[in-house]
């Protein structure tokens, strides 16, 4: 009896490192087969009257949807392929808006990307997110550094927020899709924000670097601008959205199951095999000098 308990207690410590060591990381990747993250939300999008080219004085109710998926897992274990559709419709209508979809190739256990030129860019956080800056390349967001500014709550889920302010530009973002025809930008122009007014804040669960919340936005008004003079133009819109309401609920509930999982593949599940096994060894042990 006192080795069998040593045998059994014996496989559940080793089980519970390779758990740990080569399951576990597997299991957990940061962009696994069939990742997928979404969400709606409401905000506002006013293009310019192309008889006043003036912006509009209320902007029109719009909703944003936002999808990010694997599309691809050919590279795998190195590579995935990332799509991040932003689809923005307007309330009223259900018409198209604006639209734009990017396909990325980043690597699935950081969800870093990696082309050369985008060395060092997260097309979505981490694992174990970090306190320091970020520079985020994911959909129209170009490289931007989103600063850690402060840890949060929403509803009872921990969040780190990360921010930033200043220079937005998307040019290619208004490029056009099969649902928006798009805007044409003059040869020498390009479109950012104007003032450097565009802003995007993001909520982030820290365990499993999933995005909870979100705010962007250009309060002043996308323009065009020449890019050797950096000379304004006319404008083009003005557009802003959160995740509010039963969006954010929702997102608040899909990110608590996904953190849940995440925690008992990677540390209860290993952990409590690791106890049980040094439960059995100790008491394996324990019989074997009482001579039971």
């Amino acid at each position: 009896m006192n080795w069998k308990l040593l045998g059994a207690g014996g496989t559940l410590v080793v089980a519970a490192g390779v758990h740990a060591m080569w399951l576990a990381p597997r299991w957990t990747q940061r962009l696994p087969p069939g990742w997928t993250a979404s969400s709606r939300y409401v905000g506002t999008l006013g293009y310019a009257d192309p008889r006043t080219g003036r912006l509009p004085d209320r902007d029109p109710l719009n909703e944003y949807e936002r999808t990010q998926r694997v599309v691809s897992d050919s590279g795998r274990p190195r590579s995935v392929v990332l799509e991040d559709r932003l689809v923005i419709r307007d309330i009223a209508t259900g018409r198209t808006t604006w639209q734009y979809v990017t396909r990325n190739v980043v690597d699935p256990r950081t969800g870093a990307h990696v082309a050369e030129a985008y060395r060092g860019e997260i097309a979505v956080f981490p694992h174990q997110v970090e306190r320091m800056t970020y520079r985020l390349r994911a959909n129209y967001v170009k490289g931007v550094p989103l600063g850690f500014e402060r840890p949060d709550t929403l509803d009872g889920l921990p969040t780190y927020l990360f921010a930033y302010r200043g220079r937005g530009e998307y040019t290619e973002s208004y490029a056009g899709s099969d649902e928006f025809a798009g805007i044409r930008t003059p040869p020498g122009q390009e479109i950012r924000c104007a003032d450097d007014q565009f802003y995007y804040r993001a909520w982030i669960e820290p365990i499993t670097g999933e995005q909870v919340k979100v705010e962007e936005g250009c309060p002043s008004g996308d323009y065009f601008f020449a890019i050797t003079t950096g000379t304004r133009g006319g404008p083009v819109d003005r557009w802003s959205g959160v995740t509010a309401g039963d969006a954010l609920i929702d997102r608040i509930a899909e990110v608590r199951r996904k953190r849940a999982t995440y925690m008992w593949v990677s540390w209860y599940l290993p952990g409590s095999i690791l106890i049980a096994g040094v439960a059995l060894l100790g008491l394996g042990l324990r019989r074997r000098r009482g001579g039971g």
